[in-house]
């Protein structure tokens, strides 16, 4: 993640595999993903364009690095 600290970067738990066009869109906000896997669309984003639902399971640290992406980087809805 591009806001983790140079003891994250090293961290193996901090890091998915993803296509390109994936990672493009989880990198911006407008995907990240559930500790179970599923895939998480943000408000922002045209959801049946995606065609996505499902990745596998995480690991307990890929879980923390996650729930920091769902937290900061997801995109929310502006009211």
């Amino acid at each position: 993640m591009r806001d983790s600290s140079n003891e994250e970067r090293i961290n193996g738990e901090n890091g998915l595999l993803l296509t390109p066009t994936i990672d493009h869109l989880f990198d911006r906000g407008f995907i990240s993903f559930e500790d179970s896997g599923l895939l998480i669309v943000s408000l922002v984003a045209h959801a049946p364009s995606l065609n996505l639902n499902h990745v596998g399971t995480f690991t307990q640290g890929q879980k923390q690095f996650l729930d920091y992406h769902r937290e900061s980087v997801l995109l929310q809805a502006r009211h």
